[in-house]
């Protein structure tokens, strides 16, 4: 049986106290994040050398207003290793609108979602062993549609068909 000091095994209960708190926490290194915000767009850039959340789905909130809005939401996605899902929710009830699982090469997925009651995009990320990777946020207000003009009906003149009757012959009598 191991010699354990008193200090070792206080190490190892505190350890073993804080480490559930560890779990569900986003452990980026060498992250990066840019942001560009105006009135009616903006964008954030975060790059990173390596990302891991043990496998689970970490919410994260980009604060865009103060109430909730229609957004036009595309994310981009690339990791050189490794694992890194990212999940759009949408609304206060955070359905996820679409995922988007990074590669190599690099993925996107653009759809219409709806901020929190607080204005707030929110997105779950999940990685694993991912490095250097990078994921894009950019958003917009949703196109307004724009009703295009009724086509107005168009007369056409149409063979008649009724006949044509011919004038009655003069009948002229002769005595």
């Amino acid at each position: 049986m191991p010699n354990w000091s008193l200090t070792q095994l206080r190490q190892l209960l505190l350890i073993g106290l804080l480490a559930p708190l560890l779990t569900g926490c986003l452990l980026m290194a060498g992250r990066n994040e840019q942001a560009t915000i105006t009135a009616d767009l903006g964008s954030q850039n975060v790059e990173f050398v390596s990302s891991d959340t043990n496998g689970e789905a970490v919410l994260q909130a980009l604060d865009i207003g103060t109430l909730p809005m229609l957004l036009d939401v595309t994310f981009n996605a690339q990791v050189a290793s490794g694992e890194l899902v990212i999940e759009v929710l949408s609304g206060e009830q955070a359905n996820v609108a679409f995922t988007v699982v990074a590669s190599a090469e690099g993925s996107s997925q653009r759809g219409i979602v709806m901020s929190n009651d607080v204005g707030d995009l929110q997105y779950r990320v999940r990685s694993t062993n991912a490095r250097n990777g990078i994921y894009r946020i950019s958003y917009q207000p949703p196109p307004t549609p724009t009703p295009s003009p009724s086509p107005s009906p168009t007369w056409t003149l149409t063979p008649s068909t009724t006949p044509t009757v011919e004038p009655p012959a003069e009948v002229t009598a002769t005595p």
